[in-house]
């Protein structure tokens, strides 16, 4: 069992070529985007990556958080001319993008889409170093990113965006 649980809420990664690849297992959410976004912004300044892949076949579900994440990183690295694909999508998943908008923004595919890539050649993405007020600032840039993309998602994230603002204001 503790084993099961070390895999919760889990990001393995891998760099080859000029493609990041990250595994994510358990729920994409708000604990593991400020990470995710962080791991990408280090490995893209230091690396000639084209392309960032998001394998979601073990995530068994993501918050509004983890896609707005998303969503701001396939916009950063479409400005570079990186790109970023999901794949394995579940239907669960996959509605969840649709719903606020987000597969407007980024490539996903309910398969690998060509990608393949062993257990064995990942490392682990430490999930449990950001503060209270990165994961606060990466929760509001994120809700703030949704709202951008959708005026659908003004009303369902204009309180959570009032909110985040006023914690981020109150961890500076």
């Amino acid at each position: 069992m503790l084993e099961t649980e070390q895999r919760n809420d889990d990001l393995q990664a891998a760099i080859t070529d000029h493609t990041i690849f990250v595994k994510v297992t358990g729920r994409g959410s708000f604990k593991i985007a400020a990470p995710l976004k962080q791991f990408i912004a280090e490995v893209t300044s230091k690396h000639a990556i084209a392309t960032v892949v998001i394998d979601l076949e073990e995530c068994v579900g993501m918050d509004s958080t983890f896609m707005g994440v998303l969503a701001s990183l396939s916009g950063r690295l479409r400005q570079t001319n990186q790109s970023m694909e999901l794949i394995n999508l579940s239907d669960k998943n996959a509605d969840l993008l649709r719903t606020l908008g987000v597969d407007h923004v980024i490539s996903f595919y309910s398969h690998a889409h060509g990608h393949q890539l062993s257990a064995r050649d990942t490392e682990s993405v430490p999930t449990d170093q950001a503060s209270k007020k990165d994961l606060a600032e990466t929760a509001l840039q994120a809700h703030e990113k949704l709202v951008q993309i959708s005026e659908e998602n003004i009303p369902r994230f204009k309180r959570v965006i009032e909110f985040l603002k006023e914690d981020v204001d109150r961890l500076n």
